[in-house]
């Protein structure tokens, strides 16, 4: 099996622990996977296997998006697929023009490549559970209202059968703004 990245924002370790914490508390057994706390995060492209060697120019080009930090809040949790039978459970985020101008900034810095990026619009989210199993949803799932700093993205490697499955092999700090 070949390894997978995709670029994406890390949940800083309290704001994880935060909503890992809450999402435990629903008890919720209908899916197989839960996302642990250090595995969380805001995916803003989903690369897939690197076919053509292009890792090290996407890492160069990463390099180039300039803009400054900003703050992200957690609006409430939302799911995809099917309302009755879920694929996932995610915490949705409050509308956030730096974090969709971040996302549009590496997509056009990966535009050129030969990437085969997910074509569906970007919705931000970080999954909490994934993969139904069949049962019933919680009645009542609610996250408290959480905001947290993103300073930083990074360039993610896929480890399936590790935990955490998400490793950074490179970061970008926000720092600058045209």
């Amino acid at each position: 099996m070949s390894t997978h990245y995709f670029i994406g924002i890390r949940i800083p370790g309290q704001a994880a622990e935060k909503i890992g914490h809450a999402r435990d508390s629903w008890e919720l057994t209908t899916h197989k996977r839960l996302t642990p706390p250090a595995d969380m995060h805001i995916t803003l492209i989903f690369i897939g296997e690197d076919r053509f060697g292009e890792l090290g120019e996407i890492a160069e080009r990463l390099g180039q998006i300039d803009q400054v930090p900003f703050r992200l809040q957690v609006a409430g949790v939302k799911t995809f697929g099917n309302p009755e039978t879920p694929r996932i459970v995610y915490a949705a985020l409050s509308d956030n023009p730096e974090l969709m101008a971040l996302q549009q900034a590496v997509e056009q810095q990966l535009d050129p490549l030969q990437l085969a990026t997910d074509p569906k619009p970007f919705v931000p989210h970080i999954t909490l559970a994934s993969r139904w199993k069949g049962g019933s949803l919680p009645e009542n799932w609610q996250l408290e209202e959480l905001e947290f700093a993103v300073d930083s993205f990074s360039l993610f490697e896929i480890h399936p059968r590790e935990t955490p499955r998400y490793k950074e092999i490179q970061t970008y700090p926000l720092k600058g703004g045209a």
